[in-house]
């Protein structure tokens, strides 16, 4: 085993208490999505079933299984996929649910409100039940960058997990915003896990023309037009966005498998770019 992939004994593997359903409409395909979620065994991981498809096909929520990361992250093998699975993740990883079957009736996770907010409460309503194996933790030892003229992402050393994240938006209402958290239950749970998906008006132009958000409204999600904020209930956080983007990095380095031990840094990162670390990391601790 590598060095940078510890068993930790003062720490033990859980998964849900009890098989607990969420439905709502999918961000990019507007279909609706139930999702059943199970109780699993010890080193299961977490894994997607589609219910809906022939043979109903499994997912392993892993980085390798990584097949599309535009506006969201999407997961598949053969002819199977799921897409949007990030905030799902992300939810997990925080709540510190290692092992668990996720039963999906479509191509898609519902979007609920754009944030974490309904998954942890669903989750939470489950219960938590502590395994007897120990649970794996990924320990960077060293540092590991990926970078672009327009975008910079890392992970260090650190003795927890951490994420700082700047937004450089060139955009009028948007902006540049900055956070730092500490990831840990409470902080998810209060801080990052109910901050929404936004998108500019020009993006969301191209992204109907795209085929995409067919289930995106007012009710899922904060538009932004050149003069204002566009959302049924306001601003959840005066710095929403940012809080929103980390929320996405928890749930795509989440797919490396394992409680991460590091400090990410990232300045303007998307899905695409979190991937990319997941996988260098990836690479890393299995050479």
């Amino acid at each position: 085993m590598n060095s940078a992939v510890k068993k930790n004994n003062m720490y033990k593997q859980a998964t849900i208490g009890n098989t607990v359903k969420l439905s709502g409409i999918g961000l990019h395909s507007g279909e609706l999505t139930t999702l059943k979620f199970i109780p699993a065994e010890e080193n299961t991981g977490v894994i997607f079933r589609r219910v809906d498809l022939p043979g109903k096909p499994e997912i392993p929520a892993h980085v390798s299984s990584v097949i599309n990361t535009q506006r969201s992250t999407t997961i598949g093998t053969g002819s199977a996929y799921i897409q949007t699975v990030e905030h799902i993740l992300a939810t997990l990883q925080c709540l510190e649910i290692d092992n668990i079957i996720i039963e999906v009736d479509a191509p898609e996770t519902p979007l609920t409100d754009g944030s974490g907010k309904q998954f942890i409460e669903t989750i939470n309503s489950a219960g938590r039940v502590v395994q007897d194996a120990e649970s794996e933790f990924i320990e960077i030892t060293e540092p590991i960058a990926i970078d672009s003229d327009e975008m910079t992402l890392c992970a260090l050393p650190a003795d927890r997990y951490k994420i700082s994240y700047t937004m450089a938006y060139k955009h009028p209402v948007v902006g540049t915003q900055f956070h730092s958290f500490a990831i840990n239950s409470d902080t998810f749970i209060n801080e990052i896990g109910p901050a929404r998906t936004f998108a500019t008006y020009n993006e969301l132009e191209q992204l109907l023309k795209n085929g995409l958000i067919k289930g995106g409204s007012l009710d899922n999600a904060i538009i932004v037009t050149d003069q204002a904020i566009l959302s049924k209930e306001g601003l959840r956080y005066k710095d929403e966005f940012v809080r929103h983007k980390i929320m996405d990095i928890i749930g795509d380095l989440s797919l490396i498998g394992g409680r991460i031990r590091a400090h990410i840094i990232s300045l303007r990162s998307g899905h695409t770019y979190n991937i990319k670390l997941a996988r260098a990391i990836n690479n890393f601790i299995t050479k």
